[in-house]
């Protein structure tokens, strides 16, 4: 769901990611746990194969911490190095029989001894498999952003002229073109869907995806949901461009950040026919971030008083951050944090809390990311589809993208529009997944990667809009 995001999650401890191990390659789930002081901590290390390489992100379920990214991974068989510079922290092992990784994780100066284990992998049996009955095609393309070059895939009927072309633009954090997370592929199962049903769809990698962390620094530090909507807009100018989908409509489909993507280079691309938003952030970003820590806080056992307070501090912090530029957040950051720490119910909170919750000043002042994410409104860009035909679509259990708030908003502001088809999955999580509780931690243990229900209101829906001539 880019960096930016996962990252914010860490520091606002907020929910907002093979049987055998081949010896050529330590792409896997990797599980181990951290002992020290009497403690324990367990870690999960994902590595995945990328254009260059490896990519790996880290998670701590026991710090709500997942999905960050590793600045750099280095293999050369059977020597493992892995990177995070957010943590300052560092993983180095060898690769052994039996899928295992015996290995020392440094922190902060200290060496913890760290033996991962390959977890099994699981079942995704909606993961289509080739043979495909369409045509695939490897693209590359400029963004509308310069100097950037993205890569994609896309499918074609095998036969024909589409019935209309949709563009895929995946939700926050560095993702491959499949939106490849905890172990689902679900821009795969979308596309082979929609393909197979007579559609044209290109999904592309993140910018930055698998580059080298140089590149990806360049790419990637100061880039906010504007520069990936400048990349959505090049992926459909190549829609546009191509012989195959120049006569017919094009649209695009975004999940989460993406579906709030979608929006916004709808309202700068006219020609842009329709939109799908797949469970699309219709509000500013602090009120879902506060919305996402009560919950997290109500889940963690904190006591009603308590999380209030927590709340409360977290409402001034960002009303702070809103009303001032980033630049002048980096100046006053410490005079705000002493302002707002002196204050009640600030004051009364236990001081590792407290200073956890004011960090978010200093994030959003270093992290252009984050600044944008907080204080972003969609609701005028959301305005803009006017009558151009758009389904909004929440899974009911959403606990990133609350399908009341989000839907109702959206509603709200295109209700007047006859092309406006908005609908609540019942039982359904932030990725569309069956599940009991909608939390985070359910997504990898479901094996449907998207409910077939969804699947087909996204098909339908397009069918009744894209008749072929």
């Amino acid at each position: 769901m880019k960096p930016y995001f996962t990252t914010l999650l860490s520091l606002l401890s907020l929910i907002l990611l093979p049987a055998a191990l081949r010896a050529q390659s330590p792409a896997g789930i990797w599980d181990g746990t951290l002992s020290f002081a009497g403690s324990s901590l367990p870690l999960t290390i994902r590595i995945t194969e990328a254009p260059e390489g490896y990519a790996a992100t880290l998670e701590s379920p026991d710090q709500g911490l997942r999905g960050l990214q590793a600045d750099t991974v280095d293999f050369h068989n059977p020597e493992l190095k892995i990177a995070f510079g957010a943590l300052r922290a560092r993983y180095r092992g060898a690769l052994m029989p039996g899928g295992m990784v015996m290995g020392i994780f440094q922190q902060n100066g200290q060496e913890f001894p760290l033996l991962l284990k390959c977890r099994p992998a699981a079942v995704r049996s909606q993961e289509p498999q080739p043979p495909f009955p369409y045509i695939c095609r490897e693209v590359s393309f400029p963004s509308r952003a310069d100097g950037v070059e993205l890569h994609g895939t896309l499918t074609l009927p095998a036969e024909g002229m589409p019935r209309a072309a949709v563009v895929l633009v995946t939700g926050s954090g560095l993702q491959n073109r499949d939106e490849e997370l905890f172990g689902h592929k679900p821009f795969l199962v979308i596309a082979d869907r929609l393909t197979r049903r007579g559609y044209a769809v290109l999904r592309y990698d993140d910018r930055g995806f698998g580059a080298p962390e140089s590149e990806q620094h360049r790419l990637l530090d100061n880039a906010t949901t504007d520069d990936f909507t400048l990349d959505a807009l090049g992926a459909f100018d190549c829609l546009a461009a191509l012989r195959d989908t120049t006569a017919c409509p094009i649209g695009i489909l975004g999940h989460s950040e993406g579906g709030t993507i979608a929006f916004v280079a709808a309202a700068r691309e006219p020609r842009v026919d329709f939109i799908v938003s797949m469970a699309g952030l219709a509000v500013r970003g602090d009120r879902a971030s506060l919305g996402q820590n009560r919950r997290l806080m109500e889940l963690q056992g904190l006591d009603m008083a308590l999380t209030e307070d927590c709340c409360t501090l977290l409402e001034a912090v960002y009303a702070e951050i809103r009303n001032h530029t980033r630049e002048e957040l980096k100046a006053e950051s410490a005079e705000l944090k002493m302002r707002l720490a002196a204050r009640e119910p600030a004051a009364s909170l236990p001081p590792a809390m407290r200073g956890n919750l004011l960090q978010l000043l200093d994030s959003a002042a270093a992290n252009a990311w984050i600044y944008h994410f907080l204080t972003y409104d969609p609701a005028e860009a959301i305005a803009a589809a006017g009558e151009r035909p758009v389904l909004a679509i929440n899974g009911t259990l959403d606990r990133q993208v609350d399908a009341e708030e989000n839907l109702g908003t959206i509603r709200r502001l295109l209700g007047k529009s006859p092309a406006l088809t908005v609908k609540s999955f019942e039982g359904l999580n932030h990725l569309f997944q069956p599940c009991a509780t909608g939390d985070v931690a359910e997504y990898e243990r479901i094996e449907t990667t998207i409910a077939p229900e969804v699947l087909e209101a996204i098909a339908a829906w397009l069918d009744t809009r894209c008749r072929p001539e």
